[in-house]
């Protein structure tokens, strides 16, 4: 795969299309840190964040979907942002964004599993010491 000189993955791959989900709830400089991390790896990054129904089976929401949006929507690596619904699950955003890797932050591995059944490869970033969005809300 020709690469455009950025950064490669810990497996020496370049992507085109990367996505990343998350609840971003609230959006803090980790989550940056790792949308910066994983532009360096494909040409276009997009981020679905999670709607406040689906949110609110783990925890009270920090801030509403429109808020979540419209932070992810400033951030300058993004090519793209979308609000994960019961009707647009991941699936639907792998599809309509044509994405070819999913990336997660690593204190997600061995817990992505849907991303094995979405038939991407899978790119674990690592986590950003002293930031928690459970610790800040």
């Amino acid at each position: 795969m020709a690469t455009t000189g950025k950064y490669l993955s810990p497996k020496n791959q370049y992507f085109t299309r990367g996505i990343c989900f998350g609840t971003f709830d609230p959006l803090h400089y980790g989550h940056i840190r790792l949308l910066r991390r994983a532009k360096k790896i494909c040409d276009e990054l997009y981020a679905v964040t999670e709607c406040d129904s689906i949110i609110v089976e783990k925890h009270k929401p920090f801030s509403t979907e429109d808020q979540r949006v419209e932070d992810l929507c400033s951030i300058k690596y993004l090519s793209g942002v979308g609000l994960r619904t019961p009707d647009k699950d991941r699936a639907y955003w792998v599809r309509k964004f044509k994405a070819d890797v999913l990336m997660v932050g690593d204190d997600h591995k061995g817990r992505w599993k849907e991303g094995e059944k979405l038939g991407l490869p899978i790119v674990y970033f690592p986590r950003t010491n002293n930031i928690s969005s459970t610790e800040l809300r």
